[in-house]
């Protein structure tokens, strides 16, 4: 079909028509002698017209009585009727009542009105009849020179429209006509317009005007600059003659006062130049622009750049980084991440890390005031610039001193996560470098009885125990936690102590407010007076109050039953009194009531007993401090011994720099080191394209090279079979989806086959009809549960005997939660009064599409753990023997990475789908956790924390308990927590389904902990 006889829709306006009226009805509205009357008939026609209706009747009565009216309204609305109106008969010949339109519209070009030639331009610039247009191109190149610029802009746009359409040959003359008015031209609109058409339709004339205007470009009008930087861009790609002009003319408009200028310079600096000169300037527009515009989304767009530039320019990059980390003013917390990610790593070297360390250590005390504790997120914005100065100062040292003692005023913070993120950056200190030890420790001991989370007090307990040497600093450390635990012994008040404790303040609270008596007295005059006698008070209840300890919060955990900060402190003390050989008997005998008073403790307690880890450890400890051996059986002074040598052994220290070893290898920000670069592989048979060689035609794009590689590839006799074999991949693949919604003997047989595109659901139905009958009005109604939304309906067809057709519908996905699609298709019979009706099978959508595999640290999944509401737990029920493969078979089919383990290998398979595992990742990734394959390949019981994200933002945690049988069979549980229902459901249900490639017995129903 020839492009003149293709339909083209250029308006489309709803309309309620309810019963359309008849041609006569509107026929007498339009030949009204009124215009306002003529007006609403030809409204309410283009709006019928529009929605489907056909009134060809009403062209010439149109044409008779409405195109001679004058009013404003009128000639509006006529150019939206020329624009719909059917223009030429079924056999794709023009109706003859074009010709009389086609003089209309010439009038209306030549119109003294300057608003009816311009809305007539741009109604011809939508005209693709070129039958129509051709007896009009006299009166459009006139308008070239018109008094108005309204007129000659689009003039312009009608010319070019026309080229574009049909040629430059059906008007030889424009290019010659828009160069000669864009050298006269004052109107910056017109202007860009006259070179936008010289640029696509004649580009040698519109280099030679450029360059003519070299100096002046950067005083234009910033439409214009953008239509020139597309002329350098698409000049620079094709051929290098001019190429060192042009960039000189991106470089002066880089620092334009548009945005949109200076952003278009910076990305055609970057594409068109490697040049470090060049990309500083790109670079230092994109920094301007982040740092100038108050838009989080033109942020985050800008960053996004960035990051590409220094991906591949780090040595430029290197001296930006304090301009780009002024971005860190902007309090989005998605803004201030990406700036972390692009300035910490590689940018970060010896030359900028004082600069960089002391920016972030203004930032983290900007955190603490009164206006930024009320800001939201200002606590996950302080956690990130922990992290950041963590990861500088683990990378250079002599910086640690500047910031230590500033992050440890956080230990004491109510927040767990940043208390254990100071925790952890100072045990890294002290691991690694051995002069630092003495002041943080000294530091630690004074502040230990101030700090509320259990966790950072074991990680101090542990480095007291590990890393005291000097007995000096042995001796401080014990009198700081000896005094953070003070009055001996630790007693726990049982509920009737506490109520009557409860009940006597209560009373004393009454017993202070004091008795007032009122007296009449006489004064000395022999007058009467008042005196108010103040009887009781808070002096006769001084000797019965008794002041109250205060207690730390070291003491209230302890007394509260933590076993494993009970055990800690027994550990810790025990190690620090023998290191200390001069240690005093008071202190000695102080250590050992502690010891005991806290094994009684764990004892006494409900979970606690003889019997459990705490209790045993502690026991443990109660051997090492008392007396010589000879107060001790053989077994337990060897027990003793044993315990003395492998606390004297250092394997703790050892154990510790292998974590540490880990956690720098998966760092979420590595110093200094330059980023993995994907590498593009050619095969050896690909063709080689060298574009100076090829004839250049026109606007020439990148065809040339696929004819190129395909003649190499029908040379080698590849072709067809190449094409054949990936063809038939992708149907098999494709056919691995389609569902079957109902039966082969329904009347009406549909299949679905569901693609995802990211938040989109593309649902494509092939309906059959498997009758002899023709059936009319076959509608597939669909429903939806879950958070899936229908946004557009199968349309309603008419399918003849035995004839198939597709339709399609879109549904847009909310959540990341397991939808059912469900419905019925109904039909019906031309003998049939009744409409008849199949029921659909439910179609389930896939929850691994919308997971992607990423990567968190071990601290954040603990956090996450313990704040996530949701928990859904699922049990083992495999026929899968060998923990390993069952443990592949799970994050393969979840999309789900161990946690604390980075995997950034690229992958060479081009069609591999974004943040997919594929069975070689899976199995690398185990092969590169070591501990968790030694346990997989000794012990019969593992457990692995794994991690995913949706494409929603949604976090889902994982634990993955496999334990071995003797009989072979695997047993255990799978927990899935995440922050909202539906993952933990979903992620369950499908972990269901994989474990044995059937469907499975249910998880249980996810429900709050």
């Amino acid at each position: 079909m020839s492009g003149e006889n293709e339909k083209f829709c250029t308006v489309l306006i709803h309309y309620e028509k309810g019963v359309p009226p008849t041609s006569d009805e509107l026929s007498k509205k339009l030949e009204s002698k009124k215009d306002s009357i003529k007006a609403e008939a030809l409204e309410e026609l283009i709006l019928l017209m529009i929605n489907g209706e056909a009134y060809p009747k009403l062209l010439m009565t149109i044409i008779r009585f409405v195109v001679t009216c004058n009013d404003h309204r009128v000639k509006k609305l006529l150019t939206i009727y020329w624009e719909i109106v059917e223009k030429t008969k079924e056999n794709g010949d023009l109706k003859e009542e074009m010709i009389l339109v086609c003089n209309a519209l010439r009038n209306d070009l030549i119109h003294a009105n300057e608003y009816v030639c311009g809305s007539t331009l741009r109604l011809l610039c939508k005209m693709k009849y070129y039958r129509i247009l051709e007896p009009l191109k006299e009166a459009v190149l006139r308008n070239l020179g018109h008094r108005h610029s309204y007129v000659r802009r689009n003039a312009v746009m009608c010319v070019f429209s026309i080229v574009k359409s049909f040629g430059v040959e059906v008007l030889p003359e424009a290019p010659e006509d828009i160069e000669q008015l864009l050298l006269v031209e004052g109107d910056l609109s017109t202007k860009r317009n006259a070179f936008l058409m010289l640029l696509n339709c004649d580009q040698d004339r519109a280099i030679k005007y450029v360059l003519s205007l070299q100096d002046q470009v950067s005083s234009m009008g910033d439409i214009f600059q953008l239509s020139v930087l597309e002329l350098v861009r698409k000049v620079c790609r094709s051929t290098s003659v001019n190429k060192g002009r042009f960039l000189r003319i991106v470089f002066d408009l880089a620092s334009s006062s548009s945005t949109a200028v200076s952003y278009d310079c910076a990305s055609s600096l970057v594409s068109l130049s490697s040049s470090p000169v060049a990309i500083h300037q790109a670079a230092q527009a994109y920094v301007t622009l982040l740092t100038e515009q108050s838009d989080n989304n033109v942020k985050l767009i800008v960053l996004d750049r960035l990051r590409e530039v220094q991906k591949h320019h780090k040595q430029v990059m290197e001296g930006m980084v304090m301009d780009i980390f002024r971005a860190l003013s902007c309090p989005s917390l998605d803004v201030r991440k990406k700036v972390m990610d692009i300035c910490l790593g590689s940018l970060v070297s010896p030359r900028n890390i004082k600069d960089v360390v002391s920016l972030l250590k203004k930032e983290v005390i900007k955190t603490l005031g009164h206006e930024a504790n009320a800001t939201e997120g200002n606590m996950e914005y302080r956690r990130l610039l922990i992290r950041a100065l963590h990861a500088c100062t683990g990378q250079y040292p002599d910086q640690a001193q500047s910031v230590m003692f500033l992050l440890m005023d956080f230990l004491t913070e109510a927040d767990q996560t940043t208390a254990t993120e100071v925790v952890m950056f100072l045990r890294e200190l002290i691991a690694n470098y051995a002069d630092l030890r003495m002041p943080i420790l000294q530091r630690l001991s004074e502040c230990v009885g101030d700090v509320p989370q259990s966790r950072v007090l074991r990680g101090c307990l542990w480095l007291f125990g590990e890393f005291c040497e000097e007995e000096s600093l042995i001796e401080s450390v014990i009198d700081g936690i000896l005094a953070s635990v003070r009055p001996l012994p630790l007693i726990v008040e049982d509920a009737a102590a506490k109520e009557a404790k409860k009940d006597k303040s209560e009373e004393k609270a009454k017993a202070k407010s004091a008795k007032i008596t009122t007296k009449t007295v006489v004064l000395a005059d022999g007058t009467y007076g008042t005196q108010n006698v103040y009887e009781g008070g808070e002096e006769e209840q001084q000797e019965e109050d008794k002041p109250e300890v205060k207690k730390s919060a070291f003491r209230t955990l302890l007394i509260g039953g933590d076993f494993l900060l009970s055990a800690m402190l027994g550990v810790s003390l025990t190690k620090l009194s023998m290191k200390c050989k001069n240690l005093s008997t008071a202190k000695k005998n102080e250590i050992l009531l502690l010891v005991v008073n806290l094994f009684k403790l764990v004892k006494q307690h409900n979970c606690g007993g003889e019997k459990s880890d705490s209790a045993v450890r502690l026991t443990q400890c109660i051997r090492s401090l008392v007396g010589s051996g000879a107060q001790l059986s053989e077994s337990q002074n060897a027990a003793k011994q044993l315990l003395q040598a492998e606390w004297s052994s250092g394997t703790g220290r050892s154990q510790l720099a292998k974590v540490l070893e880990l956690a720098t290898q998966n760092s979420e920000w590595a110093m200094g080191q330059e980023e993995e670069v994907v590498e593009k592989s050619v095969a050896p048979e690909e063709c080689i394209v060298f574009r100076q060689l090829r004839e250049r035609k026109g606007g020439g794009g990148s065809g040339g090279a696929m004819e190129d590689d395909d003649d190499f590839s029908a040379a080698r006799g590849t072709s067809i079979a190449g094409q054949a074999a990936a063809d038939g991949a992708l149907f098999s693949e494709r056919l691995a989806k389609v569902q079957q919604m109902t039966g082969l003997a329904d009347p009406v047989y549909v299949e679905a086959f569901l693609q995802v595109h990211s938040f989109d659901l593309v649902l494509e139905l092939l309906v059959v009809n498997r009758t002899s009958d023709t059936l009319q009005n076959v509608l597939v109604e669909l429903s939806t549960q879950g958070d899936l939304k229908l946004v557009d309906r199968p349309p309603a067809v008419t399918l003849a005997a035995g004839q198939q057709m597709t339709v399609h519908a879109s549904i847009k996905v909310a959540s990341t939660e397991t939808g059912i699609i469900f419905g019925y298709v109904t039909f019906e019979k031309n003998s049939a009064a009744d409409k008849e009706c199949s029921v659909l099978n439910e179609l389930h959508v896939d929850i691994l599409d919308y997971i992607e595999r990423s990567w968190i640290g071990e601290l954040a999944f603990r956090t996450m753990w313990s704040e996530f509401e949701w928990e859904n737990k699922v049990n083992i029920n495999t026929s899968i023997t060998e923990v390993g493969t069952f443990l592949e078979h799970i994050m393969r089919n979840t999309n789900m990475s161990i946690v604390g383990r980075s995997f950034k290998k690229g992958s060479s398979d081009k069609d591999k789908k974004k943040g997919k595992l594929s069975a070689d990742d899976v199995k690398e990734m185990l092969k590169e956790a070591v501990g968790i394959k030694k346990l997989i390949d000794t012990s019969s019981f593992v457990a692995v924390n794994l991690y995913a994200k949706s494409i929603f933002g949604e976090d889902a945690l994982a634990n993955v308990s496999i334990e071995k049988l003797p009989d072979g069979k695997l047993t255990g549980s799978c927990r899935i927590r995440s922050r909202t229902q539906g993952i933990a459901l979903s992620l369950g249900d499908r972990i269901t389904i994989v474990q044995r490639g059937v469907q499975g017995p249910p998880g249980s129903a996810g429900k709050p902990k």
